[in-house]
């Protein structure tokens, strides 16, 4: 099982990089996609610090304009990176700053980074914004002010008074049959379309013109940058005429109902908090009934302003919100904002079959355990209007197409409510909620968190006459230890709007964190009777005493009519805490200064700030940092990488242990980059890495220390890098420590002590930015900090390196990524290497991935296309890619991925084909145009999986470095086979090897010997050649590859 990871870095004002005949031992650690070209982006923080990263690997940090020395904590998991100021921390800790104003991955994904935006956007409640902020637009709902942050100088300061400051987010969208299956044809029949009923939908914009829609907009505005009142994107129109498109035989829910078009997103799909935080409020102004708003963004922790805005305007207006759920998969605890606002509406989405969308978000509300979705609805393949503008879905026709999402589950809602406000028009938002949540149709496979009250029925709502408010019951969090918990109580109301009294029998039906059978939840009386057009009041009690195991307990207080069928079900939630203590801290012997303190649960990656000296924990084991001393000059970092939390605990973190932390390189005119010190704890399949960072070397006065006993070897790998640059050479170096981070750390290596690596760039240059970059690899063989030299205009480049200690190299540029081996070199000895020597082509992965294996019945193939002469994998930009499968001659599946595929296959035996070919564009390079992979290959269904025989050829001929050979003379073109690892592979035994001068228009056969091709050249200067080769193992294992312009004629 792969080890999941969680990496946490401490760097102090991290700074970017500057340029900077023996054979090594390699050992390899690839693997299928996980090297792309480049994609570096810089993103500046709101605090003005510039921080560059390629992906979720930082490269650099720059802190801002009288900034110095302020250290970061650096922390990646999940494929996310946040990058948090020391000096922010405390505010961030204390719930004044929003978290996600450092998520430097998220703002890239919301389109902030420095390539589009010169300013950071905030929104700011209950306060003045912070020194040196732009007010941009009053948001009266919430009591706030949307602001931008320039850039240039970053807040100066955020005083005493300033409110909370948000990130003004981006909101995105959350991407025939399925009216009926909501029932909509009944109310239909009964005359009920949404006549009269205005649905506002808050979207990318809706395209009121097409057919489907001509006549439904009364009114619209646009809201964001563009001012022109265009669906771009796509989704805002196809969300409209699933409301109220009148066309068949596409007919939306609501078919006669009014729209309002309020465009809150760009044509990216971009929506700014403070947009979609108005577009509501002008909508809700303008007298809709239902607001539909199919957008979502990650929620807080504490109620953000978007959701205080549902709830406002919900309350003000009595207008219904009802919002998509999201679309973040199968965890729990994933229901996006504004769906996680007490008022809203909020929707999941199923399937034709009933069952759950894999996509839709699940409960509870994290902060509470409260129920959320509220209902499902149809969101799967969903077929409606396609705008002249589309970007999205799959067409269907000329003004069609379907999409998948919750955003396509939300407005089948919407239309509902405007069909029940339409039969009960004195209902506000609040009413028309209760009425859909209490008809909804439970899935018995499915839990509360995950359906809320089960699947929209629009007949069961219109038919029905008792509803229940609230729509669910919240009763709170309850905090470990639970044998004093007190019971909690609260109240649930039943109204009748029918004509005759209505006695109910009640029941509560519910399962706990495992999935068992519980009684934390009560109701009483179990019997209540609901006089005519009035209401009756009951108590459902929450005790979480009841429980057996901690974690989020759900269930549904059942009321079925006396005599008859189950009326409704009203959802109900309580979340028991799992066992957590309280944790003190103390740092003798500390500097004078900020005492900043971290902790990473080593299993969850969550992470703990330390306020006051504090901090409540789960139990588990953590990773826990400290960094101790004043804000700007040395400092002493003390690492407890063990501590274990199973009680009430006190931790010392001892200072006065710590010794010296320096590495002087042996040029004296070197200057020192980045050095690090990293700690790696791993318990079982997870790993927990924390890590100390300075640019410009440690500096002097810079302390290290442990805290606690020592561990393992395999449990604990501390591991020193330091990166230096002189003119002429790069200085990567590194050490590792096992068990124990040293109480001090000095190192001054000789020249001597060194080895040194030379290495050409032989990629034609795109005349953008190029970097040799490397890591080290820790005794774990994981990646370590990262080093980069640019070479943008040098092609070869020379460093010293520590030996014995892994390292892996990358190149990488905005068209092409090259990843080599982890390689080990010894001291004093001088290695040459290359990155793109021609020829290009196929690779085998050279670690512990593979390339072709077979599961069961599932068969997945996955090669590196774009390799080089030396073995390195390689990963370029495409114009076109196909990946198929063949089973005895029919095709099973195919796709357009570059090299890769999953196909499931029938039982059995057979003689299989895996064919892999790809097209780039000359602009990307002028050779290796068009590379193709054909591998035959018998195969039987597998107990479990199991890697298969597989091999390409490398044509390894001897080139100049722009690839090219003399014309008219002839090349010895050698045939090296790579064969995947892991599996007996039988050697391929017969070639033959043909040349085309013509891009394999023509080809002529060439003469073989042993495992080499002569090929004559007889071609012009300037002519491209290509070479395909055959190769069969003498049984059924057969190989045909062709690279289109493998090398130049000069």
């Amino acid at each position: 099982m792969a080890r999941r990871a969680v990496a946490l870095a401490l760097t102090a004002a991290l700074v970017a990089a500057v340029p900077a005949h023996a054979a090594p031992d390699r050992t390899g650690h690839g693997g299928p996609g996980r090297a792309s070209p480049t994609d570096r982006k810089t993103v500046t923080l709101v605090t003005g610090d510039r921080v560059v990263l390629d992906g979720d690997r930082l490269l650099s940090i720059t802190p801002g304009a009288h900034r110095p020395n302020v250290p970061f904590q650096v922390t990646r998991h999940g494929g996310r990176l946040h990058v948090v100021p020391a000096d922010v921390a405390a505010t961030l800790a204390a719930g004044r700053v929003d978290r996600r104003l450092f998520d430097v991955t998220g703002l890239v994904e919301a389109g902030y980074d420095d390539a589009h935006r010169d300013t950071v956007p905030v929104i700011v409640s209950g306060g003045r914004p912070p020194s040196g902020a732009r007010v941009a637009d009053a948001l009266p709902t919430v009591d706030a002010v949307a602001a931008e942050v320039p850039k240039a100088t970053g807040w100066r300061d955020l005083p005493e008074g300033t409110g909370k400051v948000w990130l003004d987010g981006m909101a995105r969208p959350l991407l025939d049959r399925s009216t009926t299956q909501v029932g909509a044809p009944v109310a239909w029949a009964a005359g009920l379309t949404g006549a009269g009923v205005t649905v506002a939908v808050v979207d990318t914009g809706v395209e009121g013109d097409h057919p489907d829609l001509a006549g439904r907009e009364v009114a619209g505005r646009d809201f964001t940058d563009e001012q022109d009142g265009i669906d771009h994107y796509g989704h805002g129109t196809h969300v409209a005429a699933t409301i109220a498109g009148h066309r068949e035989p596409y007919r939306g829910v609501a078919p006669d109902a009014r729209l309002l078009d309020a465009k809150v997103c760009d044509r990216r799909g971009f929506c700014p908090e403070s947009t979609i935080i108005e577009g509501m409020r002008w909508a809700a102004e303008q007298g809709a009934d239902v607001v539909n708003v199919s957008l979502g963004l990650i929620a807080s922790d504490d109620v953000d302003p978007v959701e205080a805005a549902v709830d406002a305007l919900s309350a003000s207006h009595g207008t219904l919100f009802v919002v998509s759920a999201g679309n973040d998969g199968d965890q729990a605890g994933t229901v996006l904002s504004p769906g996680t606002a007490d008022s809203a509406l909020t929707v999941g989405a199923v399937n034709r079959d009933e069952s759950l969308a894999d996509f839709s978000s699940r409960g509870p509300r994290p902060a509470d355990g409260a129920v959320k979705p509220d209902l499902t609805a149809p969101g799967v393949d969903i077929v409606a209007a396609k705008p002249s503008t589309q970007v999205l879905g799959t067409p269907v026709g000329e003004h069609h197409m379907a999409l998948s999402g919750t955003s396509m589950a939300a407005p089948h809602v919407a239309g509902a409510a405007a069909l029940l406000a339409q039969r009960h028009p004195d209902w506000n938002g609040a009413r028309l909620k209760a009425g859909l949540t209490a008809s909804a149709r439970p899935n018995p496979a499915l839990g509360v968190h995950e359906q809320g009250s089960g699947r929209l029925d629009i007949a069961a709502a219109l038919a029905a006459t008792v509803t229940s408010e609230p729509t669910s019951v919240v009763l709170g969090r309850h905090e470990w230890p639970h044998d004093d918990d007190v019971p909690t109580a609260k109240p649930l109301l039943y109204r009748n709007d029918g004509a005759q009294p209505v006695t109910l029998d009640l029941a509560v039906q519910g399962r706990g964190p495992d999935g068992a059978e519980h009684r934390v939840f009560s109701v009483s009386p179990t019997r209540v009777t609901v006089p005519a057009g009035g209401t009756a009041e009951v108590s459902v009690t929450g005790d979480a005493r009841q429980g057996s195991v901690d974690g989020a307990y759900s269930g549904s207080v059942v009321a079925t009519e006396v005599g008859g069928a189950v009326v409704l079900r009203t959802p109900v939630g309580l979340h028991r805490e799992v066992k957590s203590h309280p944790v003190t801290f103390s740092y003798p012997g500390a500097p004078e200064g900020r005492q900043l303190t971290v902790l990473v649960n080593v299993a969850t990656g969550a992470q703990t700030y330390v306020r006051n000296g504090t901090a409540r924990l789960p139990e588990g084991d953590y990773a826990v940092q400290t960094l101790l001393g004043p804000e700007l000059g040395p400092h002493t970092v003390v690492f407890r990488p063990d501590l274990r939390v199973e009680a009430a605990t006190h931790v010392v973190l001892d200072a006065r242990a710590a010794g010296p932390l320096e590495v002087v390189v042996p040029d004296p005119a070197a200057t020192p980059i980045l050095h690090s010190l990293v700690v790696e704890r791993r318990l079982g399949e997870h790993t927990a890495s924390v890590a100390v960072y300075h640019p410009g070397g440690f500096p002097p006065g810079t302390r290290v220390g442990h805290a606690g006993p020592s561990l393992p070897a395999g449990e604990l790998d501390v591991f020193v890098a330091a990166q230096s640059a002189s003119p002429s050479a790069a200085y990567w170096l590194g050490w590792a420590v096992r068990g124990r981070v040293p109480d001090g750390f000095v190192r001054r290596p000789r020249e001597s002590d060194l080895a040194k690596v030379r290495t050409t760039i032989a990629l034609k240059s795109s005349g953008g930015p190029r970097d040799l970059a490397g890591h080290v690899v820790t005794p774990s063989g994981r990646a370590g900090p990262m080093f980069y030299t640019d070479v943008t205009s040098t092609p070869v480049s020379t460093r010293y390196t520590t030996p014995d200690i892994g390292w892996r190299a990358l190149f990488f540029d905005e068209r092409f990524l090259m990843s080599g081996d982890e390689e080990r070199y010894g001291a004093g000895l001088t290695y040459d290497r290359s990155f793109g020597a021609p020829v290009i082509g196929p690779v085998m992965y050279s670690g512990e991935y593979p390339n072709l294996t077979r599961a069961g019945n599932e068969i997945a193939v996955s090669l590196s296309l774009f390799g080089d002469r030396e073995g390195n994998e390689g990963y370029s930009r495409t114009t076109s890619a196909r990946t198929a499968l063949y089973r005895d001659g029919e095709l099973v599946g195919e796709n357009d991925s570059t090299g890769h595929g999953v196909f499931q296959v029938p039982p059995g035996p057979a003689l299989f084909r895996a064919r892999t070919e790809v097209t780039r564009a000359p602009e990307v390079s002028d050779f290796s145009t068009h590379i193709a992979v054909d591998w035959t290959f018998r195969s039987d269904t597998t107990p479990r999986e199991q890697r298969l025989p597989m091999s390409v050829v490398r044509f390894t001929p001897v080139l100049d470095h722009a690839g090219s050979t003399p014309a008219y003379q002839p090349l010895t073109v050698p045939l090296v086979v790579d064969r995947q690892r892991g599996v007996d592979n039988p050697p391929l035994r017969h070639f033959r090897v043909e040349v085309s001068y013509d891009d394999g228009r023509s080809w002529t056969s060439l003469p073989v010997f042993g495992r080499a091709a002569l090929v004559g050249n007889r071609a012009e200067p300037g002519t491209f050649v290509s070479l395909r080769v055959q190769a069969d193992d003498g049984r059924y294992r057969k190989l045909n590859q062709t690279v289109i312009r493998a090398y130049r004629l000069r």
